[in-house]
């Protein structure tokens, strides 16, 4: 009798277990499930937008000069600053037009010039940088502050240098090219123009994190 009574006690735990175990199954579910619906009916930052809805977004901005780099038409944005991520701004996720690299692209008052320059706005007066528009890859750019210049003579680097506010990095002479860094507060456009008018230039690349797709 009492192995019977054991066995009934045992089989009513186990089926108590599974039934626990089933609930809290669907219990998790319906978690999901609403967690899922969460993700998709809050409204998602700018940077979240399919392609045509950020295109879109940039093609409202104003917008400033046109120039060609590295192959692809580019053209300013004024109204676009970015800053490295964790620099010092707790920027919140709805502030960012666009997440590329180690930058956020954030909206910011019109510029003067695309300029690197001090965020009197952050904590740490972390520099932001120029943003710039590929107007073939339909992709946002950030122009970091540094740029090469192939040269018909490598004895001109660092020469180039003191003729004009750079900071020379390195050269390599096998790709007869010599890599620089901008100071802040030097309009990279305007620079952009005289170098390439300067008869111991050949190419002008500024350097921009820009291409970069990013998963969501």
């Amino acid at each position: 009798m009492n192995n019977i009574i054991d066995r009934t006690a045992i089989s009513g735990k186990f089926s108590q277990a599974v039934t626990l175990s089933i609930r809290m199954k669907g219990i998790y579910f319906m978690m999901g499930l609403w967690l899922i619906c969460a993700g998709i009916f809050v409204s998602q930052p700018a940077w979240c937008l399919d392609p045509v809805q950020r295109q879109a977004l940039v093609a409202s901005l104003p917008q400033g000069e046109k120039f060609e780099n590295d192959g692809f038409a580019y053209v300013w944005l004024p109204t676009l600053r970015a800053e490295k991520t964790g620099a010092g701004k707790d920027m919140a996720a709805t502030e960012a037009i666009e997440q590329k690299g180690l930058f956020s692209v954030f909206k910011k008052s019109q510029a003067a010039a695309p300029a690197i320059r001090a965020d009197n706005e952050s904590a740490t007066d972390a520099p932001t940088y120029p943003v710039v528009y590929n107007l073939e890859m339909k992709s946002i750019g950030i122009l970091t502050g540094r740029l090469w210049l192939k040269l018909k003579d490598m004895a001109d680097a660092q020469p180039l240098a003191e003729s004009y506010p750079l900071s020379l990095s390195w050269t390599n002479n096998e790709m007869e090219t010599a890599f620089y860094d901008i100071p802040e507060n030097v309009d990279i456009q305007e620079l952009r123009k005289q170098l390439q008018a300067d008869a111991r230039v050949m190419r002008v690349t500024l350097d921009m994190v820009d291409r970069i797709r990013n998963l969501r």
